[in-house]
This record gives structure tokens, sequence and C-alpha cells, in this order.
């Protein structure tokens, strides 16, 4: 489970849910139903399903994390009882409900039995049995025969046809919420801290990075990549301002996850991203930037999240005065993600300046609440239109009308204009590189939406505009 700050205020709760079972009971199709796309790959032959498949889904105002898992088989050269052991254990540990999916037409199985038994011993509170393929009213008659597995009543469903589903999904809200009302009363509030999630790619020294930080070991360091399985938060106080710190495990490419504790790790380190304010890419200055590096540059700002490039390792670096200048310019002029973000040079085993990324930290935590003058900022939007105009669409122009910027967690700002659908991605790049010119928002996921101009005495002459034009009044109160 992880907690998310909302208004400020209150904490959420973010639960995850993972559907397990044997292979080729249906469990991607329900995945399917749940999320309403056909992510998960659907076949007859067992074992599809390799990468594990994540999205984020909704029930009566409940957002979740749902997972879809591979199927609970073990290789030739594994034993059953302690392949099915270790996956249902990952399963049961990192997840706040467990959805067992059973095929009704077959009834309960061996396979089934040895899942079912290692969740009893494990977590049977948190399990709810499917009884998938149901569609035959016989089938739903024999359904009672899995309560045999003893995890409590089965639900019978039909994840190709939708039958059942939503009283499923009922039950798994219920399940969540009850976990909920244990769990927020007694957290503690914590509206005024800033949260830092320390990123990177594996071995890159995040834990150390942050036991310097804490002064004190509070994380298990190893050379060997990967040591670090979960998101661990801790607090700490630094010139007055509480810090919440949250280590995540290193992020993989998709293709390099081969084990299910590292394939949760990978999703609890993304919804640690999720939950934070800022994060700290930690990169490791020997080895350099990677593909997977500007990967999880792109998903931090893809949730709005404030970042600091962090190169650590930094005191084994044949280095002179003008080093780290030059590593930063050449950075920012290969990687275009990377010209207006802060580049801190460290070394998390000596304690070389690590103090300096809280400040940075602290410093784009303030730009991401700068508000701008919607007068100014609209002047600004019509000069950099008319010196760079949007390129000509004849059948659907688009002509800038207002701008200004709305109220939001990070800087958003938004243009009026004329058909707001035919503006191109190289266009809002333009504006926004020149939002990062004119106003200090280094570190800062600046956003540029467009919508169509609400109606106003301001256009009331040009009717035949007017009519092409939609409302947002609305959506602006």
């Amino acid at each position: 489970m992880c907690f998310v700050l909302q208004g400020g205020a209150a904490l959420s709760f973010v639960p995850v849910i993972s559907i397990v079972g044997r292979p080729n009971v249906g469990k991607s199709s329900l995945f399917n139903r749940i999320i309403g796309k056909r992510v998960a790959v659907i076949d007859d032959m067992p074992g599809v399903t390799r990468d594990r498949n994540y999205y984020t889904a909704s029930w009566n105002g409940l957002d979740f994390m749902l997972v879809d898992t591979g199927g609970m088989l073990p290789t030739v050269r594994e034993a059953i009882p302690e392949a099915i052991h270790e996956q249902v254990r990952i399963a049961v540990n990192e997840s706040d409900v467990v959805v067992l999916v059973t095929d009704g037409r077959t009834g309960p199985t061996d396979f089934d039995e040895m899942i079912a038994k290692q969740l009893k011993r494990e977590a049977s509170e948190k399990v709810i049995v499917a009884v998938n393929k149901a569609e035959a009213r016989d089938v739903r008659y024999e359904a009672d025969k899995f309560r045999s597995l003893g995890l409590g009543k089965p639900f019978s469903i039909s994840a190709l046809h939708g039958n059942g589903v939503a009283d499923l999904l009922d039950e798994m809200v219920d399940l969540i919420r009850h976990k909920t009302e244990e769990i927020i009363p007694g957290s503690e509030n914590c509206e005024d801290e800033l949260k830092l999630a320390v990123v990177g790619r594996p071995n890159a020294g995040k834990s150390s990075l942050v036991n310097r930080l804490l002064n004190q070991n509070r994380m298990i360091v190893d050379s060997v990549p990967g040591t670090t399985r979960d998101a661990i938060d801790s607090r700490l106080v630094y010139n007055e301002k509480k810090i919440v710190l949250i280590d995540t495990a290193g992020l993989r490419k998709r293709s390099h996850i081969k084990l299910d504790l590292e394939y949760y790790s990978n999703l609890r380190a993304i919804s640690s991203i999720e939950r934070s304010d800022i994060c700290l890419l930690v990169i490791d200055v020997t080895v350099g930037i990677g593909v997977q590096d500007l990967r999880i540059l792109r998903k931090i700002f893809e949730f709005h999240k404030g970042v600091v490039v962090v190169w650590n390792k930094w005191d084994i670096m044949n280095k002179d005065h003008k080093t780290f200048d030059q590593l930063v310019a050449d950075a920012r002029k290969q990687y275009v993600e990377l010209r207006f973000v802060p580049m801190v040079s460290i070394s998390a085993l000596t304690g070389q300046r690590v103090n300096v990324i809280l400040n940075t930290a602290m410093e784009i935590k303030e730009r991401m609440t700068c508000r701008v003058s919607s007068s100014e900022f609209e002047n600004r939007i019509f000069e950099w239109t008319r010196v760079h105009p949007h390129p000509a669409i004849p059948e659907n122009p688009v002509r800038f009308l207002g701008a200004k910027q709305v109220v939001a967690p990070f800087p958003l700002f938004r243009g009026f204009v004329t058909n707001p659908e035919s503006i191109v991605t190289s266009y809002t790049r333009y504006l926004i590189n020149k939002i990062y010119e004119t106003y200090d928002f280094r570190g800062c996921p600046v956003v540029m939406d467009f919508r169509p101009i609400a109606r106003s005495k301001r256009f009331a002459g040009n009717s035949s505009e007017n009519k092409n034009l939609e409302s947002t009044d609305s959506e602006e109160k």
C-alpha cells in the first residue's frame, strides 16, 4: 500500500490488487475487463503473460493499482511446492488484496488447492476467490465446490462477458475501504513535509545517499544491484523543515525484470514517484546517463513532479575546476530533457555536498507554487506567437485569444485558442521552452494546455466565430 497527499491535507489510500492463479484460468481477461481496455495479451497457450502488467483502475470512487501476474506454473527445474510458495508469498506481501482466479469448468484442481493453502497461511483475510468462465448456468451452480479451498465465499464471474464482475469489484472495494478505515485514523498529519523520492537505476548509490542524509544506517547497502526491494520512508528535519526521504528500488527496463519480486519493486518505485513532491534522480557519474535514466525522468515529468539530477560518486572522478561545468553542458546539449533541470555533484560515501541537494529541492518546491501575473503572461504569449506563429492549417486555423496560469500544485499554463485539437506537439514544446527561458521554473514540470475560449462580449461582434467556440466557464470555476 502507499499513501498520497491530496490537496495538501488528508492522506488517501492507494492500494495494490493482484490477480493470481494457475495458467489459462482467465486472469488477463479479468484484468482487461476491470480496466476497460485490452492491455494484457490473451491466449489459450499457458504462460502468455510473461512481463507483468499494471494499470490504475477505479470503482465506486476508489482508485487502485491492478496487477496482472503470470500463471503460477513452475519450470521443469523447479520443485512445484517451492515455486508456488515463492510466487504466492510475493503476491501476498506486496498487495493489499489478492484475487485468486479459478476455472469453474474444471472445478478445484491440485494447483488451486496448493495456491490456496499458501494464501491461507500467509493472509487469508485479504484473499477473494473468483470462479471464472461461469457463463453457463450449470457452472454457476457448481461454484460452491470452491468453498473447499477454505478462502470464503467464491464469486462466480465471466471475465469474457462481464457477468458477476461488478459484484467482485464491490467486494474488493469493501475490503480495501475496511483496511483504509483501520489505517488512516492513526496516521500522522504530514501536510507540511517535503517528500523526496530517491530514484534511479540499480546500484547508483540511492541508499548510500539516504544513509548519509539521515546520518545513520537506516537502509541496507550492498554492492549487488537490486538490494532495496521496496520503498522505505524516513524522516528528518533540515533547517527547521520536515523532510520525508523515500528510498526506492532501482528502476529497470521491463525486459530486464525477470523475477516477480523485481517487478513489484518497480511498481513500488513508480508509486513512490507519484506520491513525492520532488524526485532526486541519482546517476553514477562513472557510468553516465543511460536510456533508463531518461525513462525515469520522463516518468517524473509525467507525474508532474520536480526533479534534481544528482551525479553521485564524484569523489572517484578525475577532475579539475571545469569538469562539472563541462559535464552539465554536455548533458544538456545531448539530452533536451535535461535542459532546465538543476544538477548537483556529490559523494554519498564522503558526504561531499549532500546538503546542497536538500537546499536545491526546497528551492524547487518554492518555485512549483510561483504565480505569474495573468496580464503579463498573456502579453508574453501574444509576443511569442507573433514572432513564431503556429504552422498554418487552412481548414482548422489556430489563433491565440488569451492565456493565463491556472491554480495547480505545479506550473500549469492555459492558452485559449481556436481549434485547440489542431495544435502540434512541437509548438507546445516551443511555448514551454519560452516559459522556462522567461521565468525561473528550473526543476519544475511546466505544463501548457489549450482550451477553446469562453464566449464573451469581447468577441460578440463575430457571431460566426462564436458558434465554433466552446465555453470553459464551468471548468475554470
